[in-house]
């Protein structure tokens, strides 16, 4: 940032409500106020730019010679998850790193594993004294997963994933859940659950009640 710039910040989202009117007012109020630069962090599902208010609001800026940045959205590398793509916009994504980050699991019996992921991965691993654990990669939005992990051995020994999303683990019943497109985390004490966002896809998780019992889950779309 150029060392006299100033900052104005405008907020458009409560929680997880972001009204369209709001965010044009915010657009509004950055373009009244004589910003230079606008940086949008807000994606939303791509749609007609005559419908989409960011395009419709950023172009006014553009043609008042005000810079526009957007993000591209949080919906994954997959094809077609872009958003915010008009052309008089430049749209910001999010990196990765070449790097393999490797930690070690210490259980409760004092045992020491290594536990890493590539350079693809976005999980966080989650496992009790599971026999046996699954893990289902759900980048194909189809009613069938695809099995990628089957089988570990009261451990979770050396991991290596490929932009897998899903997790599940613990005879405790606890299932954790990593979905990016359901907002993050989700851990829940009971026998079966079910959460659907408004792209129509559900999770489901069956109970592992002793050890020896394997915990599967799933990802259909409605």
């Amino acid at each position: 940032m150029a060392p006299y710039a100033h900052l104005a910040v405008y907020k458009v989202c409560f929680g997880l409500d972001w009204p369209e009117s709001d965010i044009l007012t915010g657009l509004d109020a950055a373009v009244a106020d004589g910003a230079d630069v606008i940086s949008i962090s807000i994606g939303e599902e791509n749609m007609p730019f005559f419908q989409d208010n960011i395009a419709i609001a950023s172009f006014a800026a553009i043609q008042k010679g005000i810079f526009v940045s957007c993000a591209t959205g949080n919906s994954g590398s997959f094809n077609g998850t872009a958003t915010n793509i008009a052309p008089w916009v430049l749209t910001i994504g999010a990196s990765t790193t070449d790097r393999k980050i490797k930690a070690t699991k210490k259980l409760g019996n004092n045992k020491e594993f290594d536990v890493k992921f590539n350079e693809y991965s976005s999980v966080v691993v989650s496992a009790g004294y599971d026999r046996s654990l699954r893990a289902w990669d759900c980048r194909s939005h189809s009613t069938e997963p695809i099995r990628i992990i089957d089988t570990f051995l009261d451990n979770v020994m050396s991991i290596c994933l490929t932009k897998t999303e899903i997790i599940a683990g613990s005879v405790d019943g606890i299932v954790r859940t990593f979905d990016i497109r359901i907002d993050g985390a989700v851990s829940l004490y009971q026998m079966m659950f079910e959460r659907s966002r408004k792209r129509g896809i559900t999770v489901f998780s069956d109970y592992a009640w002793s050890s020896g019992d394997q915990v599967d889950v799933w990802v259909q779309d409605r």
